[in-house]
């Protein structure tokens, strides 16, 4: 009989990248080997494209990380990296990386499969953030100015617990960290839901919009997109060391209170807006995605997505190829609820939404009482 714990590691590596992560860490675990071949592996892309999965809420045990495959339709764990993430939020994911906040207002970029982390400039680097302290020089609470331009129009003062759930709103990575720190990252934050830049590893965040109330952000083409609650689309592009916004989209009547709203670059290139509504107006509304035309500056409704599949919520929004991904549905829009502070009222809605048949399906069904950390969507990497 062969002996399959001799194959070369040249070998072992080509086997390796046609695998999916899931088996690359299965297959990492039958010997040293193939254990090592795959850890050579972990530094380079794997070919097989990779489905999402969906980070889930934790529960008593503190050791682990338990996600679901949508591939298998199954719940797994996974062993937790230190320090514990537990109890960390999620705001944002791309790339294979979790963009996280623990219970201190630290925030840290995490690879859950392979444990690496990377610091995130402090927020009290914001001009509008500050901190006070105990008299042993701990931070106690957090002080938040709100300004509109050159002015404070209110000052807030916030516990560890309520600046997680108020201040950080959605983050999004230009691309996967590296060693040249070429990863810069947008966020949405504070009630005003400004718009801040840092990257990793770096020592500050820069604040570089105080006049719009910013809803959504995507990574596209290179460049940074944003929406606003009055639904105009930016795209910021570099002139120097500095961000400039540039408008790309109109305004269309879909943004009051009641609706959240999501960019995704579709499979051919094109910037959609999916507009969801918090509350059920009625079942047909409750997706509805537009397609811009760059040229006239307008918005498009779109009835049909036919072969792609879209992935809404605190992740960078995906759109994939059910053709490519046949565990997917197609023409469907899976989505998570990305309200931190639903969250913590007992809402944790994950559904797919099918957008021919105007219905809703629900994806998993949490236990009320493990509904924290908000679950998200993840590709996952070992790169």
């Amino acid at each position: 009989m062969a002996d399959w714990s001799k194959l070369s590691i040249d070998i072992s590596s080509l086997i390796h990248g046609e695998l999916s992560v899931l088996d690359c860490i299965r297959v990492g675990a039958v010997c040293k080997q193939w254990n090592f071949a795959c850890k050579l592996k972990y530094h380079c892309p794997t070919k097989k494209p990779q489905s999402p999965w969906l980070v889930l809420p934790g529960e008593c045990d503190t050791t682990t990380i338990k996600f679901f495959s949508i591939l298998e339709k199954k719940t797994y764990k996974i062993p937790c990296p230190e320090p514990m993430i537990h109890r960390r939020v999620y705001i944002g994911s791309g790339h294979g990386w979790l963009v996280t906040v623990d219970d201190i207002c630290n925030m840290h970029l995490l690879n859950p499969l392979t444990g690496a982390q990377i610091p995130l400039p402090p927020v009290t680097t914001l001009p509008f953030v500050s901190a006070r302290h105990n008299s042993h020089g701990q931070i106690i609470e957090f002080v938040v100015e709100v300004p509109y331009g050159a002015n404070i129009i209110s000052t807030l003062v916030f516990s560890f617990e309520r600046m997680r759930c108020i201040f950080f709103q959605k983050a999004v990575l230009s691309a996967a960290p590296d060693v040249d720190d070429n990863c810069l990252i947008m966020m949405i934050c504070n009630n005003w839901k400004h718009l801040v830049v840092g990257r990793a590893r770096g020592e500050a965040w820069k604040c570089i919009s105080l006049y719009h109330h910013y809803t959504n952000i995507i990574h596209r083409k290179g460049k940074f997109h944003s929406i606003s609650d009055t639904g105009i689309v930016e795209v910021w592009e570099h002139d120097g060391s500095i961000l400039r916004p540039r408008i790309i989209g109109s305004k269309i009547r879909y943004f009051l209170n009641q609706f959240m709203h999501y960019l995704v670059e579709s499979l051919d290139g094109n910037l959609l807006l999916i507009v969801r509504a918090q509350e059920d107006i009625k079942p047909s509304d409750n997706f509805l995605v537009f397609s811009l035309d760059e040229k006239e500056h307008k918005w498009k409704k779109v009835s049909d997505l036919h072969e792609q599949t879209l992935f809404l919520g605190y992740n960078h929004s995906m759109c994939l190829s059910a053709t490519n991904f046949p565990e997917l549905q197609h023409n469907c829009i899976y989505s998570t609820n990305n309200k931190l502070m639903y969250y913590q009222h007992g809402s944790h809605d994950m559904e797919i939404f099918y957008l021919k048949e105007k219905k809703t399906q629900q994806i998993y069904q949490l236990e009320r009482q493990l509904n924290w950390p908000p679950p998200i969507w993840l590709t996952p990497s070992l790169s």
